[in-house]
């Protein structure tokens, strides 16, 4: 075989860029070796090993802490990969994506690659059956979906590490050979048009598609990337799905991030084995070389566009294209935009009065632009004068541009990054996976694959050029808000003469004025509005301290905190420079009211609208102090463990709460406080079924759940003194507990405490009592009557919802009970309601969704509503002939064939072998140790604040798993489910298009309920107790 030049230098380049190569071994022997692989078909890596050629272990960039190791490989087929070898998760993460997304769509079939993306799940060559996937994955406590982006198509499963090989064999399968059968054409095209239709009550998605709209008709960007039957239903729909997946799943396309317990070699020869199925048909990556918003096109550009949102949210967004190409890093843009300390542009808005929120954001990376955002949540005066917001931002910009870039800002942004990224915590592997495959994407170079910030280089020129395109000749600005009318031209904008094609919302573009322009350009820099200050919380000491600790957290015993209880647990696993520290103020009486409860949130929304400006600096570090005001209080810090910083935090946190200015000028505070409660339970109509039939069944179980019309009649009467007065009563007999966890020493733990102490006495003159409160502040739920099935009936609120919703929920009882299993190991009733949920999920999804094609939400699921434990089915869709009614009674003809199913599943070796595995994954499943600080903060907090800690929790959970036999579960779903014992509740809300049936069956034991606050009140009394 005679090598040409061109080949011989190609092979020349791979083995001396090949960092792996250690060996003192001469070219030429390495080119033969080359030479050989090549005529045999067989690719030989650094390593030794066939079938893959691998760069070295050690050029993924990483974090100084993380112990995981890394591989970037180029499988046989050109796949891009990367392996994580985490030997200590439990959990194994698979993400597959392909550089491809709706901007690939024919224009005339929109939703083509999304229809695609649905049709691989239905089954492939090796697993045909529809289910079988979901079946896997439900039943080895997983998960998994599909998304498909603008320039990207993904798929990805999180699975116990013991069924992650069938999983991903699965999800090769699919990519390597789908089925994109006649027979499931028709499902899943309805799957797509279920979404697309959900996506009818988004407020998010008709945003965006507002914005898409506005763009050049000629960039796919301006496009509908969901599809719907309208648009997929073709007669030549398959041949079209065929050519989509052959001209782009092919393997040299696409990356693959990895993630698992064993170690790189055998990750390496176990993607060798699996994804090389998928073939490589040497497509060329899509290019869109074209510009969503041209530059000087007054069509696109400089344009005000007004429309009505779904919901009751006033909103500004400037959107700014930056025509960049090769993905420029855009955080110190960002930073400064979103500031919310002293001299932001956030302070300076919000100060005056017009805006409540704000933030800056990029909206979309492409390979040639980028979109980034500012948006604001406005105030009536800041809907009235959209301009004065607008020039705000272009003085602040003024003031940015003048001394060119901040080289000691940019490096303080980039000092502050960099710390994140070395102590960075391990974050869920479907998560970490998506992360590594997206970056994947974007860039060439493995160093690059986390993302790390030191690779980042400061360069004036580029800062520089990105700063040129925040210019007022290059925005667009998106106004919404229900304030403006279809009819008429108001005070808020112009008429809304346009209606958008796919969502069918009302607006008006209109080009801004050459004088607006002219006038921006020409803005003076003002001095409230200044470059961010010398970061004062940036911590400098990350030192582990000496280990003092124990296996469990122990109580502080300590003279100057001896009116709390402190629990502390010193960390010696994960060993990172952080704290957590949550504290629970407990008054003598628990009594919620709908007065308290607005009380509660207006201090909550001036505690942090009047703190931002102090407290920011520390956020943008990575520090969280957060106060929840209720029928108890809870304040919660996070950050790193420098002694100082976590003093100072603290003091500053809990000063603020007491320099709080309660007489300010009404129209303001209606503005920032009253407005926006008003607005989150006006929306509330807007919530889709599938959550608002989760509200009626908690209001039915529970009074403190108030109803949105009594709330908004008592906002207006309560005033700012009202709001002190609450701060100020609570406080006059207060228990508090609290716990300090990390890198934290016995005595810091008692200092911190401390502080808390010693600042709610001097500010808010606390009289603290040590007492055990906690039970105090469970409030147990209604108990439904046995045997009955509570039919809760409603309209959707938004006229405009064509879904409908169905909630059916069983009440189990009180997870800390064991109800009638007197005789059995603690826990096994919630033990049993567990395996339910595992059991139940891919039955609910195959029949619900894809047999009986109910809607795009189908979902069963255990639940637990204030420790009561409850098992829940919930669907929602729009089909004309399936409203809440048909709904309801599918749901419970899955109870009833699942029982019959699980019955004769119990009748044979195969079947109770399943439920052996079943009860593996739920083992594996409760015994999940912490992947991070913060994880096993939240498991600790969750027994330090709980009446019944107990810190063997899943060891006895485990021993009643143990215990249970396929029988137990049979006899545990017939009581619950079926039999006399059972309490049931239906929700039902009924969309636009279906007809609201009057009456019940009565012979059922069904009652009707049209008035959810009105039934309870007269006919609900008694409460679960605990040992019921």
């Amino acid at each position: 075989m005679a090598l040409g030049s061109d080949l011989y230098n190609h092979l020349k380049m791979v083995v001396t860029q090949n960092l792996s190569l250690k060996r003192k071994i001469g070219l030429g022997v390495i080119l033969m070796l080359s030479v050989i692989a090549l005529t045999t078909g067989v690719i030989v890596g650094t390593r030794g090993k066939a079938k893959s050629t691998e760069v070295d272990d050690e050029i993924i960039v990483r974090g100084e802490l993380d112990t995981r190791t890394y591989r970037s490989l180029i499988l046989p087929n050109k796949m891009r990969t990367v392996i994580v070898s985490d030997p200590n998760t439990e959990l194994s993460a698979v993400q597959l994506r392909i550089p491809a997304g709706s901007w690939v769509n024919p224009k005339d079939i929109p939703g083509l690659m999304h229809y695609l993306e649905h049709m691989l799940f239905l089954g492939s060559k090796n697993y045909p059956g529809a289910s079988d996937y979901v079946k896997h994955i439900s039943d080895n406590g997983g998960r998994r979906n599909g998304a498909t982006g603008f320039t990207y198509t993904y798929y990805y499963f999180k699975i116990f590490n013991h069924a992650k090989t069938k999983a991903a064999k699965m999800l090769a399968s699919f990519v390597s050979s789908p089925l994109i059968a006649d027979d499931k054409l028709e499902s899943g095209m309805k799957a797509v048009d279920s979404e697309y239709i959900r996506n009818f009550g988004k407020p998010s998605r008709t945003e965006y598609q507002i914005q898409y709209g506005s763009a050049d008709p000629n960039h796919p960007y301006n496009g509908f990337s969901t599809g719907s039957i309208s648009t997929l239903n073709r007669t030549d729909i398959q041949d079209k799905l065929w050519e989509f997946y052959d001209r782009y799943y092919s393997a040299n396309l696409i990356t693959v991030a990895i993630i698992g317990n064993e170690t790189l070699d055998t990750l390496q020869e176990w993607a060798e084995e699996i994804f090389t199925s998928i073939p490589n048909k040497e497509k060329t990556k899509p290019v869109f070389n074209t510009l969503p918003f041209p530059p000087g096109n007054g069509d696109y550009i400089n344009r005000a566009i007004y429309f009505q949102p779904k919901s009751d949210r006033d909103k500004i967004k400037i959107l700014f294209p930056i025509n960049i190409p090769g993905y420029p890093n855009l955080s110190y843009l960002t930073y400064l935009l979103g500031y919310e300390g002293k001299g932001s542009l956030y302070q300076y808005l919000s100060t005056n009065g017009y805006i409540t929120t704000l933030m800056s954001s990029i909206d979309i990376e492409a390979q040639n632009f980028v979109l980034v955002s500012v948006s604001c949540d406005l105030t009536d005066k800041g809907l009235q004068n959209p301009k004065v917001i607008v020039t705000a931002l272009f003085q602040f910009l003024k003031r940015v541009k003048e001394g060119g870039v901040n080289e000691q800002l940019w490096k303080e942004n980039k000092q502050i990054d960099e710390l994140k990224f070395k102590f960075k915590e391990k974050e869920d592997p479907a998560s970490y996976a998506s992360l590594i495959s997206s970056n994947m994407a974007r860039v060439t170079d493995p160093r690059d694959y986390l993302d790390p910030p030191s690779r980042r280089i400061y360069n004036e020129t580029l800062e520089q050029l990105i700063m040129d395109h925040m210019t007022p000749d290059n925005f667009n600005m998106y106004i919404s808000s229900l304030k403006l009318s279809e009819d008429a031209e108001t005070v808020y904008g112009p008429q809304l003469q346009q209606k958008e094609k796919w969502y069918d919302t009302p607006y008006e573009n209109t080009a801004i004025s050459s004088a607006d322009i002219t006038n921006w350009k020409n803005v003076d820099s003002i001095p409230e509005l200044t470059l961010p200050e010398t970061n004062p919380f940036i911590p400098d000491d990350f030192n582990i301290k000496e280990y003092e600790g124990e296996e469990q957290p122990t109580l502080v015993n300590d003279s100057s905190v001896s009116d709390m209880t402190v629990w502390w647990y010193q960390d010696n696993s994960f060993k990172q420079p952080k704290i957590h520290m949550a504290c629970r103020v407990m008054p003598d009486t628990s009594t919620p009211t709908i007065r308290n409860n607005l009380l509660s949130s207006m201090l909550l929304r001036l505690f942090k609208h009047q703190t931002s400006e102090s407290l920011y600096p520390a956020i943008t570090v990575d520090y969280s102090i957060d106060f929840t005001f209720a029928d108890y209080w809870i304040m919660q810090l996070a950050g790193f463990s420098d002694d100082e910083k976590v003093k100072k935090v603290i003091e500053s946190g809990l000063e603020s709460l007491f320099e709080l200015n309660f007489a300010q000028d009404e129209a303001y505070f209606n503005a920032t406080v009253r407005e926006p409660i008003r607005k989150e339970y006006l929306n509330i109509r807007t919530w889709q079924p599938a959550n608002l039939v989760r509200r009626y069944a908690r209001m039915l179980m529970d009074d403190y759940v108030f109803g949105a019309e009594d709330t908004l009649a008592e906002l207006d009467t309560l005033t700012q003194s009202e709001v002190q007065s609450l701060r100020d009563e609570f406080l006059q007999n207060v228990a508090i507990d609290c716990s300090v966890m990390g890198n934290v020493r016995r005595r810091q733990a008692a200092e911190y405490a401390e502080i808390v102490q010693n600042k709610l006495v001097a500010g808010g003159s606390a009289n603290i009592v040590k007492e055990d409160r906690l039970a105090d502040f469970i409030q147990p739920v209604f108990k439904l009557p046995l045997n009955r099935t509570l039919v809760i009936r409603m309209e959707a609120q938004n006229p405009d919802e064509s879904n409908s919703g169905v909630l059916t929920q069983y009440q189990i009882g009180p997870a800390e009970s064991n109800g009638p299993y007197t005789d059995r190991l603690p826990y096994t009733r919630w033990v049993l309601n567990t395996l339910l949920g595992l059991m139940m999920k891919e039955p609910c999804f195959n029949y619900l969704r894809t047999q009986k094609q109910l809607g795009y939400v189908a979902t069963c699921f255990e639940d637990e509503y204030r420790d009561i434990i409850l098992f829940s089915i919930i669907v929602q869709g729009s089909r004309d002939d399936a409203g809440a009614f048909v709904i309801a009674q599918e749901q419970d003809n899955l109870v009833d064939l699942q029982f019959d199913a699980f019955t004769e599943q119990s009748k044979t070796p195969e079947g109770r072998q399943q439920f052996a595995d079943i009860k593996i994954a739920l083992r594996k499943q409760i015994e999940e140790k912490p992947i991070s600080l913060s994880d096993m903060d939240a498991q600790l907090n969750k027994e330090i604040f709980s009446a019944t800690r107990d810190f063997d929790r899943k060891a006895k959970k485990v021993a009643a798993l143990e215990a249970i036999t396929m029988e137990d579960f049979l006899e545990f779903y017939e009581r619950y489910l079926m039999g006399p014992n059972r309490r049931k509740l239906s929700a039902q809300v009924y969309g636009g298009n279906h007809e609201v049936p009057e009456t019940v069956d009565a012979s059922k034991g069904e009652v009707l309920i049209l008035d959810v606050p009105a039934y309870r009140d007269a006919n609900l009394s008694e409460k679960f107790s605990e040992d019921e």
